[in-house]
């Protein structure tokens, strides 16, 4: 028995599912809304994972919340959010591949982008991401925020590594590890994504 059935079992046999029928694994917690709201994120190395859970928990767990490797089905929902980490100057590639598959529908309910940059100090650049977004989407979503990033070294792939460790080479900053992601600045941002909109 493989490990998702495993839990699956588990779970039906405690008298209840922590998993949803269509097997997406973010959808088990939403609020009912009279809008049906999506939160769809590209990350590498988790960062934007939990952002992406954060704005619908500044929302109230309105937005059920999905990996874009999840393919998930747009039309089920009335309004969307898209974010994505920064990487070699684009956004995460199957995001963009969904985006791509699946534009004229998201350009019609886009409420909002953001992005999450490793770059931390320095955010003025990212708004440039935030426009590249929008872009690929073909909307101009009234919400749009950059946000810091973080990087864990033992989670990078080997040639991320290699890439950062010749950027640290010309920094004055040392090559460690850092975290400037907070909690309160997406669930603000979830909160002032429904305000905005609704």
């Amino acid at each position: 028995m493989n490990r998702r059935k495993f839990f699956e079992s588990l779970a039906l046999g405690a008298g209840g599912s922590l998993f949803a029928s269509s097997g997406y694994a973010l959808k088990f917690y939403p609020n009912p809304s009279k809008t049906k709201w999506a939160v769809i994120y590209g990350t590498r190395y988790g960062s934007n994972r939990d952002a992406a859970i954060w704005i619908s928990e500044g929302m109230g767990a309105l937005a059920d919340v999905f990996d874009a490797r999840e393919n998930p089905d747009l039309a089920a929902f009335d309004s969307l959010i898209i974010g994505s980490g920064i990487y070699y100057n684009r956004i995460a590639q199957p995001l963009e591949s969904l985006i791509k598959n699946n534009v004229a529908l998201i350009s019609k309910k886009l409420r909002a982008v953001f992005v999450v940059s490793g770059g931390g100090e320095s955010m003025g650049y990212a708004s440039k991401y935030l426009d590249q977004l929008a872009s690929l989407c073909q909307a101009n979503p009234p919400m749009k925020k950059a946000f810091p990033g973080r990087m864990t070294r033992r989670l990078l792939s080997a040639e991320d590594l290699k890439g950062l460790e010749e950027f640290y080479k010309n920094s004055k900053r040392p090559f460690e590890d850092y975290d400037q992601v907070k909690r309160i600045d997406f669930l603000k941002f979830g909160e002032e994504i429904l305000k905005q909109v609704t």
